[in-house]
Order: C-alpha cells, then structure tokens, then sequence
C-alpha cells in the first residue's frame, strides 16, 4: 500500500494536513512527536548528545525547552547544522524502519518530513504531498509562534528548499492559507486518489 510524505516549510501547517488524514484514517508517522520523545528520555543518546552541546537550552531540572533551542540553533547555522547531526540519524532510522514495516500492511501510510528534499529522502516513498503557505503568512506564524521579528521569520525560511523546486518534485500541492473547508475539499480529493493508490 502507498507510503506518502508529507513536507513543507516551517509554520507551513503540516501537522493540521496530517490530523486531517489520520482522521481519514490514514496511519501516521510524526517526525516531530519522535524528535520530542528522544528529548524526554534522558537516557537517550540524542538527549545527552543535545544536552552537552547546547546546556543553555535546558533548564536547573535537565528539562529541554524547545524555544530555548530554536533560538539558539536558528541564530546560527552551524548550531543548526551540528543538532541535525545529532537528531537526523535517529530520526532517519526510525522512519526507514517504519515505512519497511507499513510496506507489507494494508492500509495509507503518511510520514511527516519537514527536510525531505533537503535531506534528500523523496525516493523513500511513493508519492509526496507538499504543503505551501504564503511567505506573508509564514512569517506572521513564525512571528508568533517563535516570537521572532519578521527578519529572523524570513531567515529561517531560507533553510528550506524554495517553494518552486519543491512544487516541480510533488505530487500534490495543498495550500494552507485558505478557509478550512476548501483545505477540507482539497484532502477529501487528494484522499481519494490515495486511497485508488
């Protein structure tokens, strides 16, 4: 059965693409749900491995704050490029187990990957589903959920692909800028075309 990747930039509402399919009933692999169980247990590697190099983002208990971290990682490109180093491996490992799994089970399998054309990771499955938000919108969310001024909103995106290489390498296209119930309409077709496989 189909295994499908779900990816866009960040803020670009993802994760409310993949609520609506896990309520279609899709089966869902959530890339950032992963990365937050990895920095709850302290006695992962990834968990000792963030801690020793980046102490600033957690706090007296050991606890990582998230915010701290973003802040420091997307100030700084090599601090970002050192936490992916840390964090992709793992999740990589995770998600190529999971689809070799859902491969032999009946059913539609979407995976949540933020990176998946900057880490290259599009051959891993069998079509892509990208989600675009304008720039003027990405950065109002960015702004909001990061607390970031619209210069720092705009240089995070820059880590990402641009919209147009991306768009030439999907399969579909969903725009998560609009009202809720032409997002609905939009997956409800996407949805059946998957589901046809």
């Amino acid at each position: 059965m189909p295994v499908i990747a779900i990816t866009g930039s960040l803020c670009s509402g993802k994760s409310t693409v993949l609520r609506l399919l896990r309520r279609k009933g899709a089966v869902i692999f959530n890339s950032d749900d992963i990365v937050h169980t990895y920095y709850l247990n302290k006695q992962s590697l990834v968990y000792r491995r963030v801690k020793s190099n980046f102490p600033k983002a957690f706090d007296k208990k050991g606890r990582l704050i998230r915010k701290r971290l973003a802040k420091i990682v997307f100030s700084d490109h090599n601090s970002l490029q050192e936490l992916e180093s840390i964090v992709h491996p793992f999740i990589i490992r995770d998600l190529k187990r999971w689809i070799k799994e859902k491969r032999r089970k009946e059913g539609v399998f979407v995976a949540e990957v933020p990176l998946l054309f900057e880490k290259k990771l599009e051959t891993l499955f069998d079509k892509v589903i990208l989600v675009h938000t304008s720039k003027r919108v990405l950065c109002k969310r960015i702004k909001h959920r990061f607390g970031l001024s619209r210069y720092a909103a705009e240089k995070r995106l820059k880590l990402f692909l641009p919209f147009r290489e991306k768009k030439r390498i999907s399969d579909f296209v969903i725009r998560n800028d609009c009202p809720k119930n032409i997002l609905k309409k939009n997956i409800d077709l996407i949805w059946k075309e998957l589901k046809r496989g």
